[in-house]
C-alpha cells in the first residue's frame, strides 16, 4: 500500500510540474500587429538589434501589409521562446 501511495504522489507531482511548465508557455501577449519600432515597446528589442539578429532570419514570422513587413505579437513571442539559448 505504501508503494501505491508513493507512486501516486510521484505521479501527481509530475502532473503538477507539467502543468506549471505548460502555463509558463502560455502567451501573455496582446494579439496585435507590430512594426519594427513596436518590437522595443513589446519585447525590449531595439530596432537595430531586431534588424541585425531577428527580422531577417529565414523562419522569423511576419506578414505583409502592402509593401511593409508586420509582425503578429504572439507569433514573435513564440519564435523568441523557440529560439532562446540557455547555458548548460
Amino acid at each position: 500500500m505504501n508503494d501505491l501511495l508513493q507512486g501516486l504522489a510521484k505521479l501527481f507531482s509530475q502532473a503538477y510540474l507539467k502543468g506549471v511548465e505548460d502555463g509558463r508557455k502560455e502567451a501573455v501577449i496582446d494579439t496585435k500587429i507590430l512594426d519594427r519600432k513596436d518590437l522595443y515597446e513589446e519585447f525590449g528589442i531595439k530596432v537595430d538589434t531586431a534588424d541585425k539578429y531577428y527580422l531577417y532570419q529565414p523562419d522569423f514570422p511576419f506578414i505583409m501589409q502592402g509593401t511593409k513587413r508586420k509582425y503578429y505579437a504572439p507569433a514573435v513571442h513564440q519564435w523568441l521562446l523557440d529560439h532562446q539559448q540557455t547555458s548548460n
